[in-house]
Parts: structure tokens; sequence; C-alpha cells
């Protein structure tokens, strides 16, 4: 994927978190709708000012946007043959990994017994951004698909954290 279409799945997966219509955001962003949707369809090369309009909309700083842009679109395969061989090499062979789908941009660490650990937040960000999903229905799916089989997954099933904002 391209650097452009990789930007446009992120405003369009930060524009339905919010629940907004392109309409609204490109009325705040200052453009016109079709030009919006040709952004998050990742046929336009957009100016750093509308970008910056976008990031303050979103109240996201502008490193934080072109961050999630990099992490957009990685081949998720090798990532998981890759997981598996480091799991391996360090003596975790029984750890349960989520597979279906794989949520490895989701994995923020291993517990001190051999369990993977993920962000719920990233997993909802995820099925929003590979699985074309609304925020709600990521929610829907995690809780009814991965977080009701937990106690069926065995000792060393995967651990969700949620985050906390205090």
């Amino acid at each position: 994927m391209t650097v452009q279409e990789n930007f446009g799945k992120i405003i369009q997966r930060l524009r339905k978190r919010y629940g907004i219509s392109q309409e609204t955001l490109a009325l705040r962003a200052k453009i016109d709708r079709r030009y919006m949707s040709d952004i998050e369809n990742g046929k336009r090369n957009i100016s750093i000012e509308i970008v910056e309009r976008i990031a303050k909309f979103f109240h996201v700083p502008l490193c934080e946007l072109f961050d999630l842009t990099q992490s957009v679109g990685k081949e998720s395969g090798k990532g998981l043959e890759k997981l598996k061989g480091w799991l391996m090499d360090h003596d975790f062979s029984d750890t349960v990994i989520l597979e279906s789908p794989d949520y490895l941009s989701a994995i923020i660490g291993i517990s001190d017994d051999g369990r993977l650990i993920y962000s719920y937040r990233k997993m909802v960000d995820f099925l929003v951004d590979t699985d074309n999903m609304s925020e709600e229905e990521a929610i829907e799916f995690i809780d009814y698909n991965t977080v009701n089989a937990l106690p069926y997954m065995g000792e060393k099933a995967p651990v969700i954290m949620q985050d906390i904002n205090f």
C-alpha cells in the first residue's frame, strides 16, 4: 500500500471511531467532501496544512497521525510466523496465539508465565482498519468471539488488557 492509501485508512478509521460522516469531517477541515473521499481512498496527495486541520479535529498530534500511517497494512502472515519462531526460541511453545484474526498489531507483551498480552483498544483498531468494521461492530465481535472464548483456551490463554485513562 502507498503512504496515501495508509493515510486514508487512518483518517477513515478515526472518522468512524468518532461516528461522523465524510461530509462533516470535510466541513471541519474546510475541504470539499469529494476531496475527503479521495483522501480516504488514497487518491490524493494532501498538503500538510490539511493534515494539520484533520489532526486538530481528532485531537491527535501530527507525529502520532504519521506513526499510525506507517503501521497500516503490514503483512501479517510473515509477522505471525516470526512471532511463532520467537516464542519457540524462548521456550514459550505452548503459548496460545490469537490467529483468526491475528491481532498482531495489538500484542503489547508477554507475561512471565508465557501468556501473550493484547491491548483491547488496539484489537478494536485492527478490526476497524483491516476488516472495515465500525468501532461498535469491532467491539461486539471481540467481546463475542474472543473475550468469551478465553476461558476455553487453557492456562496459556492470552490476556486482554483494557486501557485506562485517569
